[in-house]
This record gives C-alpha cells, sequence and structure tokens, in this order.
C-alpha cells in the first residue's frame, strides 16, 4: 500500500487545461501547518465551526499510527490556495466504510478555477483507495452558495432533510 503522505493526484482533464496547468494537488506536509491552519480559520469564520485546532493538535490528528484525518491540499506555483479535510466513518461492516470530506476550502482569489473540483476529485482517490462506497459532505442548511458548489463537483442530496450531500465511489 503506498503511502498516502507521498501521493499526488492527477488531476488532468477536470477543467479548462490553462486554469489547472500550474495547479498540484497533494497530501499535506508539515510544512504546510502554518498556511493551512490559517486557511482553516478563515473558513470557520463562515461554518461558525468552534474548532480549537493548534498545529500539535492537527499533527496529532494527521500523523498518528492510524491516521484519524487526512488533509489534501492544492498548490499554485509553490503556495497553498486550497484544502479538504477527510475522516473516515464506518457503520461496522466492510461494505458500509464511508469517508467525510469535512472542509473544502479554496482561498477567495482562486475560486471558479476548478481548484475545489480537483480537491474532489482527489478525495474520491482517497476514499476509493481506502476502500469507502461513498464520499459524504455536511452543509450548513442556509448555505445556497455551499450547496451549488457541491452539487457542481458531483454531490447529491440523499433527501431534503439531509443535512449531507454523498457521492457514491463505486
Amino acid at each position: 500500500m503506498t503511502d498516502m503522505t507521498e501521493r499526488r493526484f492527477d488531476i488532468a482533464g477536470l477543467t479548462a487545461p490553462s486554469a489547472l496547468s500550474s495547479l498540484t494537488i497533494r497530501a499535506m506536509e508539515l510544512a504546510d501547518l502554518p498556511c493551512l491552519l490559517e486557511m482553516i480559520r478563515d473558513l470557520q469564520t463562515v461554518t461558525k465551526d468552534q474548532l480549537q485546532l493548534d498545529a500539535d493538535a492537527l499533527i496529532d490528528l494527521l500523523y498518528a499510527s492510524s491516521p484519524w484525518a487526512r488533509i489534501m491540499v492544492a498548490e499554485r506555483n509553490g503556495v497553498l490556495i486550497g484544502y479538504t479535510a477527510l475522516v473516515g466513518g464506518l457503520q461496522l461492516s466492510p461494505v458500509d466504510r464511508a469517508m467525510q470530506m469535512h472542509h473544502l476550502y479554496v482561498r477567495p482569489d482562486y475560486r471558479g478555477e476548478g481548484v475545489a473540483r480537483a480537491l474532489t476529485q482527489a478525495a474520491r482517490a482517497v476514499a476509493h483507495h481506502l476502500g469507502c462506497g461513498t464520499l459524504s459532505v455536511g452543509i450548513l442548511s442556509t448555505s445556497e452558495t455551499a450547496k451549488a458548489a457541491y452539487r457542481a463537483v458531483g454531490f447529491e442530496r440523499p433527501s431534503l432533510r439531509s443535512p449531507h450531500y454523498e457521492m457514491a465511489l463505486a
């Protein structure tokens, strides 16, 4: 099994070549921590998450012997411009393994360029590699922008009352 910290993801064909020509999607590295924490804090202003996350807590989540979370980052010309945080889940049955995309964030200056789509594609690849059948994301019920963005990258809402959007990975 390939170590996920060494994986890079092919994003060719996801959007117009010029928009993604210099974009790399890769697993987060320790050197990314300061920039990543800045993006997490920026997203918290929108989601109102009450996370008390610092560098030490994030390292514990990501680098344990059995990692609880995985973070993929989008990088353009050496600058981090977005990320997605993935957390695994299951229903005590191998066929019910699932991955939740806990965060999907793109810096405002880079939105609309296919970065979220590329991050979602990488999240799908990680979840599929780990044997998951679905990838899901929870959203605020009042966020029409988030709802439209998640539908645009392939998520579907299983029911009108569901606070989650899902996509099958099979």
